[in-house]
């Protein structure tokens, strides 16, 4: 049904859903972090959402957000329909703007969306015009809200406080959408932590994020070399070569590879880096981390993914019921 409710502190997500991170106010990640503690520790109703009808429409590939968006829904007793590649297999494929296709969707009435799109920047006016809360699970090289609440929720676990810790953002920094969304949300609501861009110079964090971080007094740096910054370095957030975004730059799609070999993670990494430091990689990992380092304590993307599921929960109750 479409969600008018809300007039409280998540009024917005209860109307909206969640696209960009910087709808998210300090109360309402803490409320999500609070419920996702809960659920983790196996305390939460397995019929809250009965009755309740989610649409999952994925126009680019996913292991993790979407079999974790749709088992959430299930654990708590809702439904779910589901389509892959929606760019083939839905009139995507006929030319139907996604707009169009939201406004069909809302008008059957499930009780939120949730959406993987190619292209960034426009999911708001498809939210408008299905008229019910929607959930951005990555909208091209644009963001990815709950990635960046799950990594945030994750970081908690292992430090307790989001404070005074040095955070290395690591590899293809132009075109994350991961290392974006948690860039812009630690610095809305994190302030006291520093933040390291390792990255080839060809992919860059992209200057807009520079210029939120500038704008909320977050100090960073930038850098091609992780020698430079392992010894200080408590959070090691690493990330692939997103190939699906140099389909028509080949050449520079090699360069960039060829530059990230300096900054892949194997066992001689780990002799550099604190023995309370965690790694964190938002998945799939191609050669990025070396398989011996799953053994290692400090190898956390593993729990990092389980952890998706727990706030993915919380987060689907908050906006669908409250």
């Amino acid at each position: 049904m479409k969600n008018t409710n809300g007039t409280n502190g998540n009024g917005y997500l209860r109307r909206h859903g969640l696209i960009k991170v910087q709808q998210l106010t300090r109360p309402t990640i803490d409320a999500i972090f609070a419920a996702a503690d809960q659920v983790k520790q196996g305390h939460f109703d397995s019929q809250a959402l009965r009755g309740k009808l989610m649409v999952v429409l994925f126009y680019e590939p996913s292991t993790r957000t979407k079999f974790s968006h749709e088992i959430a829904m299930a654990k708590l007793g809702g439904t779910v329909i589901s389509t892959d590649s929606a760019r083939v297999f839905s009139s995507a494929a006929k030319g139907e703007t996604i707009g169009d296709t939201f406004e069909v969707i809302g008008g059957y009435e499930p009780d939120i969306i949730v959406v993987r799109y190619d292209r960034k920047g426009e999911l708001e006016e498809a939210q408008r015009r299905a008229g019910i809360p929607i959930i951005n699970a990555g909208d091209g090289t644009g963001q990815h809200p709950t990635q960046a609440l799950l990594d945030l929720f994750t970081i908690r676990e292992k430090f307790g406080e989001i404070q005074g810790l040095h955070i290395a953002m690591v590899g293809d920094l132009k075109h994350g959408r991961t290392v974006r969304s948690l860039c812009y949300l630690i610095a809305k609501h994190f302030p006291g932590n520093i933040i390291h861009l390792v990255s080839p110079g060809p992919v860059r964090m992209r200057e807009d994020v520079k210029k939120y971080m500038r704008k909320h007094n977050i100090e960073f740096h930038e850098t091609e070399s992780l020698d430079e910054v392992l010894p200080a370095t408590d959070v090691l957030y690493e990330t692939r070569v997103q190939d699906e975004r140099y389909k028509k730059n080949p050449a520079l799609l090699a360069k960039v590879r060829q530059a990230s070999k300096r900054l892949i993670i194997g066992p001689a990494t780990l002799t550099r880096m604190k023995s309370e430091a965690i790694i964190m990689h938002p998945l799939p990992r191609i050669d990025e981390i070396e398989r011996s380092v799953d053994a290692d304590p400090r190898a956390w993307y593993f729990r990092q993914a389980k952890n998706g599921l727990f706030v993915r929960m919380a987060l689907l109750k908050m906006i669908i019921i409250g």
